[in-house]
């Protein structure tokens, strides 16, 4: 699809999605702006050439959220009944949601300023998340009298933690870089020029283990959300199996023996 609000290119197996509306701070809830991120995200996850997906923003805040300007209008999501409404949140940004926690590429967020309301949940449904000083981020639903209609309330505590959830949710505070990293809201944090040669890194690490190997395994990691133990040690069993007569699990087993035939 031609896009306006994003960019999006693969090289050596990591794609890159960026958010490119600075103009009003990468706000995520139009339509469009949706479509775009879901397009990229799905078409990420059917490429075999990507193993990692590498989320940014560009300008100075990774995303604001809501548009607020579109919320005092009623305009676009925010537009018609209280049940057009729901519809248009359940087809649209929960859409996001739900595409963003369930692809199996590995995904990465890079996050250099401001993430806010579903800019911050944005963040949060990513496996791992890295920011440079300037990252900031806060659940502001309430302080809009509103609520996270994104799905945040179901991610954020199982990053945070319940009472540390609530705490956030109830006050609308803003956590800076450090204390996320202290909270795991946050894998790292790193001075804003060395931000893009981190990320750059640590996706480069994950790019480069067999493909289907990191597929299973964000699988499994999902699926241990809900699963009880007997059901899931079955599921590992299954995967197992398939990872077994992959190609590229046989080619990894021989570069072990090359590599401690060469010591």
């Amino acid at each position: 699809m031609t896009r306006r609000d994003t960019r999006f290119r693969v090289d050596d197996r990591v794609a890159r999605l960026t958010l490119a509306r600075p103009e009003i701070r990468n706000a995520i809830t139009d339509e469009r702006t949706i479509e775009e991120i879901v397009s990229a995200l799905v078409e990420a996850d059917r490429r075999p050439d990507v193993t990692v997906l590498v989320i940014d923003a560009e300008g100075p805040a990774f995303s604001a959220g809501g548009n607020i300007k579109e919320m005092r209008a009623g305009t676009g999501l925010f537009a018609g009944t209280p049940d057009e409404i729901a519809e248009g949140y359940r087809s649209s940004i929960q859409q996001l949601t739900r595409t963003l926690l369930t692809i199996d590429v590995a995904t990465i967020a890079a996050v250099d300023g401001p993430a806010v309301g579903a800019g911050f949940d944005l963040v949060l449904s990513c496996d791992l998340r890295i920011g440079s000083t300037r990252a900031r981020f806060a659940h502001t639903f309430v302080d809009l009298g509103i609520i996270p209609g994104d799905g945040g309330a179901w991610i954020l505590p199982r990053v945070v933690g319940w009472q540390r959830a609530a705490e956030l949710a109830f006050t609308a505070r803003m956590v800076g870089a450090e204390e996320a990293e202290r909270l795991g809201i946050l894998l790292e944090v790193v001075a804003p020029d060395a931000l893009e040669g981190r990320v750059h890194e640590l996706a480069a690490i994950i790019a480069s283990k067999p493909p289907p190997s990191v597929r299973l395994a964000k699988r499994l990691l999902r699926h241990a959300r809900t699963m009880d133990l007997d059901g899931f040690l079955d599921l590992s069993a299954g995967y197992q199996a398939i990872a077994h007569h992959t190609d590229e699990h046989r080619s990894a087993i021989e570069a072990f023996f090359a590599r401690r035939n060469d010591r």
